[in-house]
């Protein structure tokens, strides 16, 4: 059985800034992957709406690993 491994946000290629929802001194991050159930969700926001200054989320079966 093959289960689909999960890429942190944090280390997917797809994680981008989004300027528009960035604010000054906090940059947004948003899932840039059309595949992802994700797409366009920034990624460093709790539910509850708490900005965090880095990205917090766990990822999802699309994401890609970026490679250094």
């Amino acid at each position: 059985m093959n289960i689909p491994s999960h890429i942190r946000c944090s280390r997917c290629r797809f994680t981008r800034e989004d300027p528009e929802a960035s604010e000054r001194g906090w940059t947004a991050y948003e899932c840039g992957n059309g595949d992802s159930e994700y797409y366009r969700a920034l990624l460093n926001v709790r539910r509850n709406g708490d900005r965090q200054q880095r990205v917090t989320w766990r990822g999802c079966p699309c994401g890609e690993e970026v490679l250094a």
